[in-house]
């Protein structure tokens, strides 16, 4: 009896919408909304009709983090995806890297993309835990965060992929390097200037979005071209000799073993690059694949789009995003130990390292 009565005491009732009052531990002061009843700045989707947080001040925001609302997946994924990346980080820096033989570089390159991915998982939990404060101002500035941290750990995926891509050739890859990290700083710094939202600066976020997307295309289609392009002979030869440069894994070999007579330096390029093609590319198009399904999911808001109502707490779109956005950093992250390990067993040619 003693212990009900302490329970009771220390909990409460909150509205949870349309539903009945629930008993939950939580402060007082915090109750949960129907799509109708919440400001219309928070109305973004209207198939989430039920489990709002509203009209709460900055402490309130932080203590319904364990209140359960339709947010509540929202910030616990990207929170645990934080916690995941850091752990990757330690495990890296302690483990990995010294296993694979990493030389300075590689540590401050595993350091930057992971800081860039952490960044994008604490920005997204701020927004999503501070979106429900009283002040309009307050849940905008924090929206503008949240697309600033998407857009960085994006632009982080990019510096281990320039980084190994252009292994054997130093000047292409500082030149890179110091592009994405400008980008990042220069795409941060806007996102989260206050007219950002504005209607005056929307030509410049549709720059912004188009360059953070693209950006990709410039450093690898000139990665080709420098390894002679698909229309050079050895590569026309090769990818002739192997059904898909994706499952003949020994197609090398094979060629290597033939009569055809080339130089050494470009049957060495060659070689090179269509190893890394068969170790890079499946890869890379897995990663788009995650990062082309997370954007359906959030653009069409399926499945609560056929289901209205029913999904606001578990299963909506925005969460399942959550989810493969966290997934697809960290197979980001897992395809850059994997390629690390081949560029450190495969040295590059005093002729590649020291050519512009």
């Amino acid at each position: 009896m003693p212990q009900k009565l302490k329970l009771h005491k220390s909990s409460h009732y909150i509205e949870l919408g349309s539903y009945q009052y629930w008993p939950v531990l939580v402060p007082r002061g915090i109750r949960l909304y129907t799509f109708e009843q919440i400001p219309l700045f928070l109305k973004e989707n209207p198939y989430i009709t039920d489990g709002y947080r509203a009209h709460l001040t900055s402490k309130l925001c932080l203590k319904s983090i364990f209140v359960l609302s339709n947010e509540t997946v929202n910030i616990w994924t990207h929170l645990l995806g934080f916690l995941l990346f850091f752990l990757l980080g330690v495990n890296d820096m302690s483990t990995v890297l010294p296993a694979s033989g990493a030389n300075r570089e590689d540590y401050v390159i595993y350091c930057i993309g992971l800081f860039c991915f952490q960044v994008c998982m604490l920005c997204s939990v701020g927004y999503h835990l501070f979106s429900c404060h009283r002040s309009e101002k307050t849940c905008h500035r924090w929206l503008a965060l949240d697309y600033a941290g998407i857009s960085v750990g994006i632009l982080g995926c990019y510096i281990p992929g320039v980084f190994y891509a252009f292994y054997c050739n130093i000047f292409w890859r500082q030149v890179y390097l110091v592009i994405v990290l400008a980008l990042i700083l220069a795409i941060f710094s806007a996102q989260i200037h206050p007219h950002y939202h504005s209607k005056e600066w929307q030509h410049l976020r549709t720059v912004i979005f188009c360059s953070v997307a693209g950006y990709g295309v410039i450093p690898a289609v000139h990665w080709v071209w420098l390894n002679g392009g698909f229309s050079s002979a050895v590569v026309q030869v090769k990818l002739q000799k192997c059904y898909t440069i994706i499952t003949k894994m020994k197609c090398i070999q094979r060629f290597i073993n033939t009569n055809i007579t080339m130089p050494e330096n470009v049957l060495h390029r060659s070689e090179v690059f269509l190893t890394v093609l068969q170790l890079f590319l499946p890869r890379v198009i897995v990663m788009y694949l995650i990062a082309g399904a997370a954007f359906l999911f959030y653009i069409s808001k399926i499945p609560e789009r056929c289901f209205p109502g029913q999904l606001n707490y578990l299963g909506a779109s925005h969460q399942v995003w959550h989810v493969l956005v966290v997934f697809m950093f960290y197979w980001w992250h897992q395809t850059a130990v994997y390629i690390m390990n081949f560029r450190h067993n495969q040295p590059c040619p005093p002729l590649y390292t020291n050519s512009g």
